[in-house]
């Protein structure tokens, strides 16, 4: 079970890898731990591997600031907790630990990068079962939230429904130009649409509002790559009728769409034009929430939101690391009843201020260009460029909404989009020598020049 363009497992180890690597992606299905015990042993395993490796890459400056960041974590983790007049540290701090491995888990990603057909194609057979078995048909009527996938919450089976909907489209793309038997590319389309078809119900039935919002603009910026990218009379055609698919659908349920965002997309005028009409972001938005006409669930995300930049203006630039807690429970809205934030940008800004936000933003676009630098080198697929930046796309969109980068499928996502962008970066740097010289070391390793797909 392959595509063209990858060998597929051949010996024990490249099963185990294989095992491994879906174990990392498990989040979008099931909210577990799984992904990082995976981790952990795909580290271990990959400085092994690149020990005994002929080819050894650099990690360059952004592994280096990886390690650096990660060191400055360690150590205001230190000096907090040894901070007697420190009573309360925060939870999920350990996530800003895990940018040391990046870099490992990308060296095993192009080590076994012949493996990327077969595990794409896994991606999307269980992404369909799990879709089939645990999809509700009451979705498409209840008006209250329907849980879908082995979540927590039906937010977390949005955020993993629609990174599922943009895998699987990108999927299809690939499909239509790919040189597979017809038989075979038509029951591969068959199974990626299907999947789309099952998750957007899905979605629907979970009404995450920001969920929403952030597959809308997602799929947008899809359509436009898509436009630049070469897919074919046939990959055309399929891509309109998903539209056309798509369009019918929202039509259809317009009302049931409307009900769930309308009383919010209401308020949320109400405070723009608040903000406009005064110049005072904060009164406007204390005056919303002291009004009580905004919706429940905006309301608890405007005090907490509140919170968390009053939280923030102790120390805007390094941000108060884990003795946040104790200037939450002195903050306005302290009596909110949780310290989840719901926006991930807000959740980095609390702990590590602009230096935070902006290491992350500097890992995340540095990985969007390598990914870039490799498409343009022919070293995947144009389909995989454009996932990469549909999905980092829509995650950045959630996160301005829930603090997905706190929960399994967040940590998981950051974790293997940052690690492919080192990827891309090592073949990017195998490639470049083997076009330099017959690099005797890379022959007896028996390098296919660092393509996992076929452009």
């Amino acid at each position: 079970m392959r595509l063209a363009g990858g060998s597929g497992p051949r010996t024990l180890g490249d099963y185990a890898a294989l095992c491994l690597f879906m174990l990392l992606a498990s989040a979008v299905w099931v909210e577990s731990d799984a992904y990082r015990y995976s981790a952990i042993i795909i580290v271990a395993w990959g400085l092994v591997e690149y020990w005994r490796a002929a080819f050894k890459p650099s990690i360059g400056w952004m592994g280096y600031l990886c390690i650096a960041w990660v060191a400055f974590v360690a150590l205001r983790y230190a000096i907090v907790y040894l901070d007697p007049s420190v009573r309360s540290h925060g939870t999920s701090e350990g996530i800003y630990l895990l940018p040391i491995l990046y870099m490992t888990v990308g060296y095993m990603m192009f080590r076994f990068r012949h493996l990327f057909g077969t595990a794409a194609v896994l991606f999307i057979v269980v992404s369909l079962a799990m879709a089939a078995v645990t999809l509700q048909p009451s979705a498409l009527f209840e008006s209250e939230l329907v849980p879908f996938l082995m979540m927590n919450n039906t937010i977390h089976s949005s955020v993993g429904a629609g990174l599922i909907i943009l895998a699987s489209i990108n999927f299809a793309g690939f499909i239509a130009r790919s040189q597979i038997d017809r038989t075979r590319r038509i029951m591969w389309e068959l199974a990626a649409f299907s999947t789309i078809g099952l998750c957007i119900v899905g979605l629907y039935g979970a009404k995450s509002k920001g969920v929403w919002v952030a597959i809308a603009v997602a799929l947008c910026v899809q359509a436009f790559l898509s436009l630049r990218s070469s897919y074919g009379k046939r990959g055309r055609l399929i891509g309109l009728g998903f539209v056309a698919a798509l369009a019918a659908f929202v039509s259809a349920f317009s009302a049931g769409i409307w009900s769930t965002i309308g009383p919010s997309y209401d308020s949320a005028l109400a405070i723009l034009g608040s903000v406009i009409d005064s110049g005072r972001p904060a009164e406007a938005v204390q005056s919303a929430i002291a009004s009580g006409t905004v919706p429940f669930s905006m309301n608890a995300r405007l005090m907490l939101w509140s919170n968390a930049v009053e939280v923030w203006s102790h120390d805007f630039i390094l941000g108060s690391g884990v003795a946040w807690k104790d200037l939450w429970v002195v903050a306005r809205y302290r009596d909110v009843g949780f310290d989840l934030i719901h926006n991930g940008y807000l959740e980095v800004a609390v702990r590590y201020g602009l230096a935070g936000l902006a290491f992350y933003g500097a890992l995340y676009l540095w990985s969007l260009v390598m990914v870039r630098r490799a498409s343009m080198r022919g070293l995947i697929a144009p389909q995989v460029f454009n996932f990469h930046v549909v999905s980092l796309v829509f995650f950045l969109a959630t996160i301005a909404t829930n603090s997905n980068n706190r929960l399994a499928i967040g940590e998981s996502y950051m974790l293997v989009a940052a690690a492919f962008g080192f990827y891309c970066h090592f073949a990017c740097q195998y490639r470049a020598l083997a076009e330099k010289s017959a690099h005797p070391a890379l022959v007896r390793e028996g390098e296919n020049e660092a393509r996992h797909m076929p452009a």
